[in-house]
């Protein structure tokens, strides 16, 4: 499989903007991966949260982001990487000004059609229960408010 810098599923959520580079329904379920860029912000929470049914990476790509495991915080740059398991308490926040580029994997495969499913673009977010609802039913999630 070659997917070329213009392939893959482009959209938004909000502030930020994804690319799923790799989905689920490409790997049989295994595996999924996306580029995601974050907005800077004025948000000064971490969005804390935990995959029971899933494990999530994180690489950075470019520009710097303030990166939450368990009750760690920790500021990452270019080549950092960050493992989740599932379970782990975790979350980020872009407080540099700048957008952040960073790869998105998500093992096994299905988060990343919930982003598709409630992004903010085109026709905007899918009716029903909600992101967090489809999260917390589907992969266990937990969220902090």
């Amino acid at each position: 499989m070659i997917v070329t810098k213009d392939g893959g599923l482009s959209f938004e959520d909000g502030p930020d903007r994804a690319r799923i580079i790799v989905s689920g329904e490409d790997t049989g379920g295994r595996y999924s991966l996306m580029e995601w860029t974050v907005a800077a912000t004025d948000e000064t929470g971490f969005g804390p949260h935990r995959r029971g049914a899933c494990e999530e990476t994180f690489l950075i790509r470019s520009g710097h982001l303030e990166f939450l495991i368990v009750e760690d915080v920790t500021t990452l740059g270019p080549g950092d990487f960050v493992r989740a398991p599932p379970g782990v308490r975790h979350g980020y926040r872009n407080a540099s000004g700048r957008p952040v580029e960073m790869l998105v994997g998500f093992v096994p495969a299905g988060m990343e059609m919930l982003f598709v499913k409630y992004r903010t673009d085109g026709d905007g977010p899918a009716k029903g229960e909600g992101f967090v609802a489809d999260a917390t039913r589907l992969f266990a999630s937990e969220f902090e408010s």
